[in-house]
């Protein structure tokens, strides 16, 4: 009886570590932070970089 229940105790720790670790895998950009980044940052970068190869010219 007690291995079963040693048992039954490591299987609902393994569910609670797995679960655990989803939680804890780093996420990629919101979607809202994606529409930022393509409609304010990348007009900002391609301004920086014209600015940049016209001095240079």
């Amino acid at each position: 009886m007690s291995d079963e229940l040693s048992e039954e105790i490591l299987k609902e720790l393994k569910k609670i570590n797995e679960k655990l670790d989803i939680l804890n895998e780093p996420k990629g950009l919101s979607t809202p932070m994606k529409i930022i980044a393509f409609f304010v940052i990348g007009p900002m970068v391609a301004l920086l970089l014209t600015g940049l190869f016209y001095f240079v010219m």
